[in-house]
């Protein structure tokens, strides 16, 4: 297509909550660049097989579940990964009833320790229990990605609220920074990326949003666009840095 091949062409990535919204999106654009894909999903859908290209569907992985470290070892076995992307997460509060609802479940009258603990538990443990995992599959240049949100961000925050979603998105901030410190002498690469405000299944119907918030949000097309810009961005030398996909308009750093 005249495009250049970067570096990360034609590598094996690894991809948790590929079923829909950023996942399936960025399982179809690392497939067309000639990847390998080992999508991993708790329950394949038509979506995803329907995608060309060399997809491998890993189905039955709940990155919370106490025996995901055994099914992702079975299921790479003998595989060498250059990239995982830690793309599995969740606002932690249902979007059934639009966004607005999701929110106020997260407000400070409303929120409730098991909120807390189920955020904590999808958006910051699960992250550091799947890379555990697939680590033993990763060598020197590999690359770990966490899809993360400026909404962890402490220096961001001047709206309050929602607060199982930023507070298991900052500890999965200070979860890859450690990654990165701890993995350099390895020679792998730790990258947190906010892929922005989008318009996916996670935020739910936007047809119940208010106007002003469904107009801020991005197409998923250009927001994971912006997410690879910042994976291929990763390097040993920029490791451990916080940064905004910004929709394919070049990444830019985020504040802590």
């Amino acid at each position: 297509h005249g495009y250049s091949r970067t570096r990360s062409s034609m590598s094996v990535f690894v991809i948790s909550g590929a079923s829909r919204g950023l996942g399936l999106e960025l399982v179809r654009q690392l497939a067309a660049r000639g990847n390998t894909i080992y999508a991993l999903v708790r329950k394949a859908n038509d979506d995803l097989r329907q995608i060309s290209g060399d997809v491998k569907v890993v189905e039955g992985v709940d990155v919370t579940a106490a025996n995901v470290a055994d099914v992702l070892a079975a299921a790479l076995k003998g595989v060498k990964v250059d990239c995982l992307i830690n793309n599995a997460g969740s606002y932690g509060s249902s979007a059934a009833n639009g966004l607005m609802e999701m929110f106020a479940a997260q407000s400070l009258d409303k929120i409730s320790p098991a909120d807390m603990r189920a955020a904590f538990e999808l958006n910051a443990v699960a992250p550091l229990v799947v890379t555990k995992a697939v680590l033993p599959c990763m060598g020197e240049g590999g690359k770990v990605i966490i899809i993360t949100s400026l909404m962890g961000s402490i220096a961001d925050n001047t709206s309050g609220g929602s607060y199982a979603y930023r507070t298991s998105k900052a500890a999965v901030n200070m979860v890859g920074k450690s990654l990165a410190m701890d993995l350099k002498g390895k020679g792998i690469a730790v990258g947190l990326v906010h892929p922005g405000s989008v318009k996916t299944e996670f935020g739910g119907d936007a047809s119940k949003m208010p106007e002003g918030v469904a107009n801020s949000m991005h197409d998923v097309q250009s927001s994971v666009k912006g997410v690879i810009e910042a994976i291929d961005a990763t390097t040993l030398e920029t490791t451990g840095n916080f940064t905004h996909g910004n929709y394919g308009d070049g990444i830019k750093p985020c504040p802590w």
